[in-house]
C-alpha cells in the first residue's frame, strides 16, 4: 500500500484542519507580514496510516507561508526545490535536495499532536530555510541556474526566521527494540491506550512513548498489526476506548483469542466512593464519575469477551497523586483506600503499576514509566513468552527497589490468574 503524501498548499487555497481541531486561518501568515519564498517543498509523510486529506498539509502551510506542490513519490520531485520528509518511527523532519537528493537539514516533531506537528515542522523550515541563510541563497541560486538573488530580493521574497524547535529530549533506553520476534498468531488482539498530552489535565509524563514501546512489543510476540487498535492522545477519548471495548472486541474476538488490554495514562479515584477510573484524553478531574472510565466496567466488559485469554497492564495510579494519578482541584479522596477494581477481575489476568493509595513514578533516563520499563525488560528477557506471574516476578521487585531509591513506595500488583500467557 503506498504512503499517503501530503502537499503543503499555498496561503490562498488553505482548507479547513484536520475533524476536530481548530480551523487554519489563512490571515495568519500574512499577519506576521510572510511572503511566498522562492524555494519550493514537498511534503511526503513516511509510516503510519496517514490522515486520508490535506489538512496536516493546511494546517503547516498557515504557519510557514510556504507554498509546495503535489508529490506522487520522491522519485517524481523534480517539481520542487526541496523534499520534506516526515517519519513518525523516530519523529524526525528530514530535508533533501530534490536536485541532489543529497541531505540538507534534520529536526524533531511532535507526530501526537496535530498542533505539535503543524508548528514544528513549520518552525523548522522556516528557520532553516530563512533567505538570510546560506543554504537558502545556495538554492535558489540552483534553482536559478547559478544565477544568485540579491539579498534584498530574497529577503523580501521569503519568510523571515523563526526560533529553531527545540529537539526532544534524549533518551538513553534499552527497552526500544525487542530482541525477540516471534510468528505472527491471528488468534491474537490487543488495545493499546496512551494519554499523555490531555485536554484539560496536566500531562502524563512518558506515557504516549510508553504506548508505541508496547505496541513494538506486541508485534514482535505475534500480535498482528490489523488486531492491536493504538489510540494515543486525541484518538485516546472517553467514546473511543467505549466502542472498541464494548463493540470492536466483542465482533473480532471469539473462543481462541487472547487479549491484552495496556494503558499508560492518568489514573484517578472518585472523590466520594473511592473507585478507580482510567482517565481518558478528554477526562475532568472535577467530573471523573462521569468523564473517566471506570475499572470496574474496564473489567466487567473484558469478561465478557468469548475470549480464552484476556489479560491487562496499567501503568497509572488511583490516589490521586503524584505523575500518573489526578484528582479536582481542592478535592481529597473521602476514603482511605481507593477500590482499584481488582475484586472485579473474574477470570481477567492483570498487572498492575501500584497499590491504589501509592503513587505510580517513571524512569525519566529511559522516557518511560517504571512500570513499564521493567515490564518490557522482563518481556524481552523471556523473548516474548511469560505468563504474567513470571513477568510480575521479574519486575516487581526492580520496580521497588527504584522507587525506595526515589524516596517513596511503589508496589506492583498481580491481579486474577497468573498462569495466563502473552
Amino acid at each position: 500500500m503506498k504512503s499517503p503524501v501530503f502537499v503543503l498548499l499555498s496561503l490562498a487555497t488553505a482548507l479547513p484542519f484536520l475533524s476536530g481541531c481548530v480551523s487554519a486561518d489563512p490571515s495568519h501568515a500574512r499577519s506576521i507580514g510572510v511572503s511566498p519564498s522562492a524555494l519550493t517543498f514537498g511534503v511526503i509523510w513516511m509510516g503510519g496510516r496517514g490522515y486520508g486529506d490535506d489538512s496536516l498539509a493546511t494546517g503547516i502551510a498557515s504557519r510557514s507561508g510556504l507554498t509546495v506542490v503535489p508529490l506522487e513519490s520522491e522519485a517524481a520531485a523534480d517539481r520542487v526545490d526541496v523534499i520534506v520528509r516526515l517519519t513518525t518511527k523516530n519523529s524526525v523532519i528530514e530535508t533533501f535536495s530534490a536536485r541532489t537528493r543529497k541531505p540538507l537539514t534534520t529536526g524533531h516533531a511532535s507526530f501526537w499532536s496535530y498542533p505539535g506537528l503543524h508548528r514544528d515542522v513549520a518552525n523548522h523550515l522556516t528557520a532553516e530555510f530563512a533567505p538570510q541563510t546560506e543554504l537558502y541563497k545556495r538554492l535558489v541560486a540552483e534553482k536559478e541556474g547559478g544565477k544568485a538573488v540579491p539579498a534584498a530580493a530574497a529577503v523580501a521574497s521569503a519568510p523571515p526566521a523563526a526560533p529553531a524547535p527545540v529537539p526532544a529530549p534524549a533518551f538513553e533506553s534499552d527497552v526500544e527494540v525487542p530482541s525477540f520476534r516471534l510468528a505472527e498468531d491471528e488468534t491474537k488482539f490487543a488495545l493499546v491506550v496512551g494519554v499523555e498530552n490531555y485536554q484539560t489535565v496536566a500531562k502524563a509524563e512518558h506515557a504516549g512513548r510508553d504506548a508505541r514501546a508496547v505496541k513494538a512489543y506486541l508485534k514482535a510476540a505475534g500480535y498482528p498489526e490489523r488486531n492491536i487498535i493504538f489510540l494515543v492522545d486525541q484518538q485516546a477519548g472517553k467514546s473511543a476506548l467505549e466502542k472498541y471495548l464494548d463493540a470492536w472486541l466483542p465482533r473480532n474476538t471469539d473462543e481462541r483469542s487472547t487479549v491484552l488490554f495496556y494503558f499508560s495514562g492518568h489514573g484517578a479515584p472518585d472523590a466520594e466512593k473511592g473507585e478507580a477510573y482510567l482517565m481518558p484524553w478528554d477526562a475532568d478531574a472535577k467530573f471523573t464519575e462521569s468523564t473517566g472510565y471506570p475499572v470496574k466496567r474496564l473489567y466487567a466488559k473484558l469478561n465478557a469477551l468469548k475470549a480464552r485469554r484476556v489479560l491487562v497492564a496499567m501503568d497509572a495510579c488511583f490516589s490521586g497523586a503524584g505523575p500518573r494519578s489526578v484528582i479536582g482541584k481542592g478535592l481529597r479522596p473521602l476514603v482511605s483506600k481507593v477500590d482499584d477494581g481488582g475484586g472485579a477481575a473474574g477470570r481477567v489476568g492483570a498487572l498492575t503499576a501500584s497499590a491504589s493509595d501509592e503513587m505510580t513514578g517513571s524512569d525519566d533516563a529511559s522516557g518511560h514509566g517504571l512500570f513499564t520499563y521493567y515490564l518490557l525488560k522482563a518481556l524481552n528477557a523471556r523473548a516474548g513468552k511469560a505468563t504474567l506471574k513470571e513477568l510480575f516476578d521479574s519486575l516487581s521487585p526492580k520496580v521497588r527497589d527504584a522507587a525506595r531509591r526515589d524516596n517513596r513506595d511503589q508496589t506492583p500488583q498481580l491481579v486474577g490468574d497468573g498462569r495466563a500467557t502473552l
